[in-house]
């Protein structure tokens, strides 16, 4: 299975929510969950999907070590932080759009799927 950069996941109930695979990939593994390259979960399995995916988030989630302001010597010296754009992205903040979009498609009573972007 060879995945592209990114997958789209869509639904009727709500935009589209990009998202690398290799983060999706092992979140939907470890609630019960297979990821391919193109799939779909329907209506019906949503609300039990969305709390398995909640579990797996919760439980990284506590595992996460947040940075510290003092890990930096000099605050006023923005050279000493790393950019944004590398820096380490929580996984509940990462995983939010993702949630938020199963959950409207199961209020909806709609399928959310993905496939390559």
């Amino acid at each position: 299975m060879l995945f592209r950069s990114v997958v789209a996941f869509r639904s009727k109930a709500a935009g589209e929510v990009i998202m690398f695979p290799d983060h999706v990939k092992p979140i939907f593994e470890k609630a019960g969950l297979v990821f391919h390259d193109r799939g779909a979960i329907l209506a019906a399995d949503l609300p039990k999907a969305i709390v398995a995916i909640e579990h797996v988030i919760d439980e990284l989630a506590s595992l996460e070590v947040p940075p510290q302001d003092d890990d930096y010597d000099n605050e006023s010296d923005e050279f000493d932080k790393p950019p944004a754009m590398i820096a380490p992205v929580a996984i509940r903040t990462r995983f939010y759009p993702l949630i938020r979009h199963l959950k409207k498609a199961a209020d909806k009573g709609v399928d959310v799927h993905w496939e390559p972007y």
